[in-house]
């Protein structure tokens, strides 16, 4: 089904936040075990994978997968024209809303690159 994407990510670094707004066009597909959801943001060549599963979330685009389950801390990396950054990241929130198919989905998590501070993030998706 063809869906209407807007994310809002919120970046809290040493008291600061940074508020990041994108949209795009996409598709979401539901399946017995989980549910896919892809899109675009064309401004800025990238392509997002969500999947969606019972207890977690795995979200990819072209430098990075990155694995939300809920309490624990995953591991991950980041490509940067410099080479790869390890990343912790530990989920602290996970809310899906439905009706007959997902409508929101919000995010709140630590993510820690390379051995610096760790930081919170926020991700909310909206699906329309």
């Amino acid at each position: 089904m063809q869906v209407k994407i807007e994310t809002k990510t919120i970046q809290t670094i040493e008291g600061k936040q940074e508020i990041i707004k994108q949209s795009g066009n996409g598709t979401i597909e539901k399946y017995e075990k989980g549910t896919i959801l892809s899109w675009d943001v064309v401004e800025e060549n990238l392509h997002f994978k969500m999947t969606i599963l019972e207890n977690k979330i795995l979200l990819k685009n072209q430098t990075q997968n990155m694995i939300f389950e809920l309490g624990k801390t995953t591991k991950s990396q980041i490509q940067t024209q410099h080479g790869n950054l390890n990343l912790n990241i530990t989920t602290k929130h996970i809310e899906i809303v439905k009706d007959k198919q997902i409508k929101k989905i919000h995010l709140i998590y630590d993510i820690q690159i390379e051995n610096m501070d760790s930081y919170e993030n926020e991700i909310e998706i909206n699906i329309k």
